[in-house]
């Protein structure tokens, strides 16, 4: 189908309240419109449980697209490997696996019903519309390396490299890297005409949450 507008939204990192209040000003349609996720919907934010109950239900809806960021991965990697555990800890992982264990003893299965959701999520998205090859990933993507052969590492962790030297002619969309690094004004960032970075910051102070139609470039944020 051709869709109304392709909306990109950046990493809540469990601070509910603000995705919130971006979220119901664009009024998603899902008859019309399509909604991309770029994942870190947990951790550095007061409200991971609500943030996760939300994405599970949403999840169900037409036309709604999860990815999972290297945050999820992180505690993926945590519960299944044992690897990477003090750095998920120490990046926001001991408040939300507060928040997870208060939510068990609640509603006993509920963290594995997280981890089996948060395992299912896909590293990437890609849209054709209007002659235009959109593809989304939670951090982007290697340069002069096709979509199909991406790396799972760089599709959640790559930075620099990406936003310093992609120059494709498809139009990559993530999230990861907050744009207060890049431009302090808190917004999303367009670079190369080929380029659209969603992720304004939402635990800083001074952040947002931002959703973009990807199509017009126009894009909604939390109120102040």
């Amino acid at each position: 189908m051709t869709y109304r507008r392709i909306l990109a939204v950046g990493d809540i990192h469990g601070h509910f309240e603000k995705f919130r209040s971006a979220y119901e000003k664009v009024q998603f349609d899902p008859t019309e419109d399509l909604l991309v996720f770029l994942g870190d919907y947990i951790d550095r934010g007061p409200s991971v449980r609500r943030t996760l109950e939300f994405a599970m239900k949403i999840a169900e809806k037409k036309n709604v697209v999860l990815l999972r960021g290297n945050h999820e991965q992180m505690m993926l990697d945590y519960f299944f490997d044992g690897a990477t555990g003090e750095c998920w800890l120490r990046n926001g992982g001991r408040e939300t696996m507060a928040e997870l264990l208060a939510w068990e003893k609640e509603a006993p299965g509920a963290i594995a019903r997280v981890l089996a959701f948060l395992r299912e999520l896909p590293l990437s998205h890609t849209v054709e519309q209007e002659g235009e090859r959109y593809f989304f990933a939670h951090a982007g993507v290697r340069p002069s390396v096709a979509f199909e052969e991406q790396r799972a590492d760089d599709l959640l962790w790559i930075r620099e490299e990406f936003y310093a030297h992609y120059a494709g002619d498809d139009i990559v969309v993530a999230g990861h890297t907050p744009t207060l690094f890049l431009d302090r004004r808190g917004k999303p960032l367009f670079l190369n005409k080929c380029i659209i970075l969603a992720d304004t910051g939402s635990y800083f102070p001074e952040g947002h949450i931002s959703i973009v139609d990807v199509l017009t470039r126009r894009f909604w944020q939390n109120a102040a």
